[in-house]
């Protein structure tokens, strides 16, 4: 009898989700029709249930090193947008720049981040990280950090001379100049970090007596390690990864926390909140002009500790991977292009040995257009991920061709590969493989040449005493949007250039990482003369956090 009962439970469960099933696959076929949605192409599994055998090439690949690789080949074989299977989760690929768009701006309401990256990385960053949150938790979070990336932070070449002029010295210390520069720019991120974010540089460039710099790549590097378990994370082990995250949350505690909760008490008193944590600067060093501080706006928000190691954690590691992942590769680069290095040094000439400003660093051209060239073949985020969270559609990757609107379930991993859509020839011409960061410079002259014609169109008299810079600054952006000419000639190109994604998510410190980046090289390009490689290894990729070179950026670097 009971046995019986058991079983009718079961069958009319298995009914139930049946029809279900059903009534659900007729509401999503009905939702399609009415988006003009096609069926999207899909990856050959052979085992359609769990993905098993995507999952295990992507892992392969990634053990070789070559995951950017295969991804892009399996875009090549199967179109810029297609379905496969990882594990019990169904995955949308793409590096189809509409796609990206819809995603980040015109659909961003329908998309949040994935549980996976959440899996992955929650012993690290911890579950009030800004990189881990959705909805009004992340908006809430955004806007305490927007402030610590304001213009007067990263303009504050000051700063940035600091710990610029001691990388200076321990490159010049080195045995004839020889140098991993990855080493030392993983240490000035350290440094620059912590002092716009916390007031209190960790000087890593001084002595690393923390053992903290390994400890933070193993923990990076185990995060990724994690993502491409998928689910199966849960049950495999990690001792390195876990003891190295273990090392640095208790750093973060001891070096940045305990002065978060200390500001954090003064304020609940009513004292005086201008506090000073470094007290290892020199006095003249250590007094500034008010700038917004993350440590005490973190303070100020919460008082719970744990709260506070997320946050300050969180901020650490994304500081320090992605502008010396990106210096990383630009030297990587420009030690097989030694020419670079000289338009580089005849950019910075001017100077004469003057420290540069701000101004002076973005009016550098060409510098610039290689760190965009380094971001275009190389990008620090090379992939990354969203996961629909309301039935929703895609504008592309339907039917034979590719170009018809899909249907993306509720639940939904969408990966989008930026590496790939970097690299597509259809948007950067044939030459998209190699490294020329001429072509911002043509970008660029071909912007201006627009705004020319469409100067030259306005009939007189308005065009009698216009200048270019009178019509950029008098016509308003979306009237120029609408003209076909940019107000900037990035927003071109901005869906097929994404190194910094795009919408309300984009990353917030990209002002801050590419002054950094500029700053260091126009200091290194006033040094020294030349770089020489040391080894002449193809790039390697490296995947944590960020995506850099494996074999680092081993140079010899020749005095002026």
């Amino acid at each position: 009898m009971k046995f019986d009962i058991i079983l009718g439970l079961i069958i009319l469960t298995f009914v139930v989700f049946i029809i279900r099933h059903f009534h659900y696959t007729l509401k999503l076929r009905s939702f399609g029709k009415a988006n003009g949605c096609k069926p999207v192409i899909r990856w050959p599994l052979k085992d359609p249930l769990l993905g098993l055998d995507y999952w295990w090439a992507l892992n392969q690949a990634a053990k070789r090193r070559r995951l950017l690789d295969w991804i892009r080949h399996q875009y090549d074989k199967y179109g810029t947008t297609y379905y496969t299977r990882l594990h019990i989760t169904n995955v949308i690929s793409t590096c189809d720049p509409e796609n990206i768009k819809a995603m980040h701006t015109t659909r961003f309401e329908d998309f949040a981040l994935d549980n996976r990256r959440e899996l992955a990385f929650l012993p690290l960053l911890g579950r009030h990280s800004v990189l881990l949150a959705n909805g009004h938790e992340w908006e809430q979070k955004r806007a305490m950090l927007r402030p610590s990336f304001s213009k007067e932070q990263y303009t504050n070449t000051l700063l940035y001379e600091r710990h610029v002029s001691r990388l200076i010295g321990n490159v010049k210390s080195a045995p004839e100049c020889k140098i991993d520069l990855a080493h030392q720019f993983l240490c000035l991120t350290v440094d620059i970090t912590s002092e716009v974010m916390f007031d209190k540089s960790i000087e890593l460039l001084k002595d690393d007596k923390y053992d903290l710099l390994d400890n933070m790549t193993n923990s990076a590097e185990g995060g990724h390690a994690a993502w491409l378990l998928v689910w199966l994370t849960k049950f495999v082990r990690q001792p390195v990864y876990h003891n190295s995250v273990k090392h640095v949350r208790k750093f973060m505690q001891l070096y940045v926390v305990d002065d978060a909760i200390a500001y954090s008490n003064k304020v609940a008193m009513g004292g005086h909140t201008d506090f000073k944590v470094n007290k290892s600067l020199p006095r003249q060093e250590n007094s500034r002009l008010p700038r917004p501080i993350y440590l005490e706006a973190v303070a100020k928000a919460t008082d719970d500790p744990t709260v506070m190691l997320d946050e300050l954690t969180t901020i650490l590691f994304a500081g320090r991977d992605t502008t010396a992942a990106l210096m990383t590769n630009l030297f990587f680069l420009i030690s097989r292009h030694p020419h670079v290095w000289t338009r580089i040094r005849a950019d910075v000439g001017f100077l004469e040995g003057s420290k540069p400003t701000h101004e002076q660093l973005k009016g550098m051209d060409y510098l610039q257009a290689c760190l965009k060239e380094t971001l275009r073949l190389l990008p620090v985020i090379p992939l990354n991920t969203r996961m629909a969270i309301r039935d929703t559609v895609l504008p592309r990757g339907g039917g034979p061709d590719g170009q018809s609107p899909i249907v993306v379930p509720a639940g939904t991993h969408i990966a989008f590969h930026v590496t790939a859509l970097h690299r597509r020839p259809e948007l950067w011409g044939d030459d998209a493989e190699e490294y020329k960061p001429e072509r911002w410079e043509s970008m660029k002259a071909n912007w201006v040449c627009n705004v020319l014609a469409l100067l030259k169109s306005i009939p007189p008299p308005f065009t009698d005493t216009f200048t270019l810079a009178d019509l950029t600054s008098h016509i308003s952006p979306l009237l120029m949007y609408s003209l076909g000419v940019s107000t900037d000639h990035r927003e071109s190109n901005l869906q097929k250039h994404q190194p910094f994604g795009m919408g309300p998510r984009n990353c917030p410190g990209q002002h801050l990482s590419l002054a950094e980046a500029a700053y260091t090289t126009c200091r290194l390009a006033q040094e020294f003369k030349e770089v020489k490689p040391l080894e002449y290894g193809p790039w390697e990729e490296l995947i944590s956090l960020t995506c850099t070179s494996a074999s680092g950026a081993q140079v010899q670097m020749v005095p002026a």
